[in-house]
């Protein structure tokens, strides 16, 4: 085929056509894919192509497709793209690994085709059959789009707060409903709020509005709801007009003014929502810089973290009180510096829920005397700080060599670039394991470090534990049978759930059975999972026992210190950092459990992990 045929070809193509070379840049873009996603032919020759159209959640996605691709020579798939104008669409994709006569990687062809057209209808034939009859009892105006921000269900209230009908806005981006104003703004909002979904008020502390089918502009309050369906996440917005209630809101405000100390009402997620002037002159920040903010802006830095537990302590015994009574509290100014104060706190219930008043007001002359005080206190805070933040730095800072040595370790084990010789495969599977083993270690300190500063993050969810112990089972059996022990696995039938953290209740787990079969030489290891009930509740037993060399009674106290190792013979040739039982005691405390040990020297060991039910 002569070249000015095939490139008649490439150019005539109604899809996105795509050679991408192995590196992951662009060989050629033809017109179709400059229309459909933006970039002219100049702009995006010789550009990643993750970089340029493919969006972060996807990075993963689409480097296992060009392996698969390498891997079968062909493969197809459904994703969604990136527009130059921030915009996302669905894409039908088709890429071909093209090789050399050598058999080496030429570049990758890929076919894009535009569907989302096809997915709207296919997303609102979805929901609708799923969700109208719901949808339509709720009395607010409910609007849900998908994962390219087009609308596939609107309901009646929606209908009439907006003055569109359904078969016109079907399909058509969300901001059709937003004033012209927002617009540029709300779609780097929403490409946001898709990295991140959870349900939440949308700009909290911000002016929402609406636009009508006539052009008129409205106040709003919107909700918004991430919703997992069997074609991705969509999301549905509660929308409710608040214009009468901005009225109110008006007169509530004139009385704020008239307090004569600064005034602060915070909503239950910690966020300012109204301040008088009397705060805005104490603070030096101006209204609107403080609304919509969280509370903790006016708090100085060294406080901060100890301020949501307050808050949240508050609104969960809500009454009128002076805040931390007996305690040194301060206030931030917007230049830095920093005032003593006191603050009384109020509830206050309104139809949106509860919210605080908080009255501060400026003690500074009262409080002078204590400021070397204060000073000396402040320096310990920061050096606090200082440490922590320099180990999460370096933690990080090690991590990043050390998993570029895994993977590079594991490409070169796979023999993707070219065989190796025995002792070369031997010499690699030394580094490897010694690589892994170290980040290993890292990661262990990182988690104590968060969990000491208490930003190890927790998603307590309904977790079926039977699942989880043969998940553990699963990953750590190959290990025990290459020792020859037998390894056994006892589950309560039918199966027992928890709401707790999956993840930190597996790591536990993983800790704790992965000792057992590392020091056990001989014999078996049994993890058993039980329901009991003590004391009238109940609470589920995972134990592991096994017959290793136990642990002498003088080392027993000190076998969940933070790198504690026990130096018996049988234990000393053994790698480990001492973390690990360390960091589960820690997490079965967030948790709300206890680890516990029985065992002796020559008569095994085993330790349980007991977690309330209630």
């Amino acid at each position: 085929m002569s070249p000015d045929l095939t490139e008649q070809l490439w150019e005539q193509n109604p899809d996105a056509l795509i050679a991408i070379a192995p590196d992951g840049t662009i060989l050629h873009w033809n017109l179709a894919a400059a229309a459909i996603f933006g970039y002219g032919v100049d702009e995006a020759i010789g550009q990643p192509i993750l970089e340029l159209i493919v969006p972060k959640d996807c990075f993963d996605e689409e480097l296992h497709i060009q392996a698969e691709a390498l891997h079968r020579g062909l493969t197809v798939y459904e994703s969604v793209r990136r527009c130059k104008n921030g915009t996302l669409v669905h894409v039908s994709v088709s890429t071909k690994a093209v090789l050399h006569a050598n058999g080496q990687l030429k570049y990758f062809l890929s076919n894009k085709k535009d569907i989302t057209h096809l997915r709207v209808l296919r997303d609102a034939k979805l929901v609708n059959a799923r969700f109208h009859d719901l949808l339509e009892s709720t009395p607010d105006a409910i609007v849900m789009v998908n994962v390219t921000g087009r609308i596939v269900l609107i309901n009646s209230q929606a209908e009439k707060m907006f003055g569109h009908q359904r078969a016109d806005l079907l399909g058509q981006p969300v901001e059709i409903l937003l004033p012209i104003r927002f617009r540029s703004a709300h779609l780097a909002h929403r490409g946001g709020y898709f990295e991140q979904p959870r349900t939440r008020t949308m700009g909290a502390g911000l002016e929402l509005y609406g636009l009508r089918k006539d052009g008129a502009e409205f106040p709003v309050e919107i909700s918004l709801s991430p919703l997992k369906t069997e074609e991705g996440t969509m999301v549905m917005s509660a929308i409710r007009d608040i214009t009468d209630r901005k009225k109110a809101d008006q007169k509530f405000k004139d009385l704020l003014e008239s307090a004569p100390d600064a005034m602060v009402i915070v909503n239950r997620d910690g966020r300012m929502v109204l301040v008088n002037s009397q705060a805005v002159r104490l603070f030096g920040w101006t209204r609107e810089e403080l609304l919509g903010q969280m509370i903790e802006i006016i708090v100085p830095e060294r406080l901060r973290s100890k301020h949501p537990g307050h808050r949240a302590g508050f609104f969960s015994q809500p009454r009128a009180r002076a805040m931390g009574a007996g305690l040194e509290l301060f206030g931030l100014r917007k230049d830095g510096s920093e005032f003593p104060v006191e603050i009384s706190l109020s509830p206050l219930e309104t139809e949106e829920g509860l919210f605080v008043s908080s009255a501060i007001r400026d003690v500074t002359e009262r409080k002078r005397f204590e400021q070397t005080l204060r000073d000396k206190n402040l320096e310990l805070e920061n050096a606090a700080l200082a440490k922590d933040r320099f180990f999460a730095s370096m933690s990080h800072e090690l991590r990043t060599p050390l998993n570029a040595i895994i993977g590079f370790t594991g490409t070169l084990l796979m023999k993707l670039p070219g065989p190796l010789t025995a002792e070369q495969d031997k010499q690699l599977q030394i580094v490897q394991k010694g690589a892994r083993h170290l980040l290993s270690l890292i990661n262990d300190m990182l988690d104590l470090a968060k969990l000491d500063a208490n930003k190890l993050d927790f998603d307590i969810e309904t977790t079926d534990c039977n699942s989880v112990v043969e998940d553990v089972a699963a990953s750590l059996r190959p290990e025990a049978e290459r020792k020859d022990l037998l390894f056994t696995v006892d589950l309560p039938d039918p199966a027992v759930t928890l709401q707790t953290d999956r993840r930190a209740l597996s790591q536990i787990i993983i800790n704790l059975t992965g000792n057992a079969i590392k020091f056990t030489e001989r014999g078996s290891v049994h993890l058993r999972l039980q329901r009991l009930t003590v004391a009238g509740r109940h609470l589920l037993s995972f134990s592991v026992e096994d017959t290793g060399p136990g642990i002498a009674e003088q080392d027993q106290s000190r076998l969940f210190e933070a790198f504690s190792r026990i130096e018996a013979a049988s234990r000393r040739k053994l790698e480990g950092s001492g973390l690990g039982l360390h960091l589960s005691s820690k997490l079965a405390e967030q948790l709300g459990g206890k680890i516990t040990y029985h065992g002796a020297i020559g008569q095994g060991s085993t330790f349980t992990l007991a977690l309330w039910e209630d």
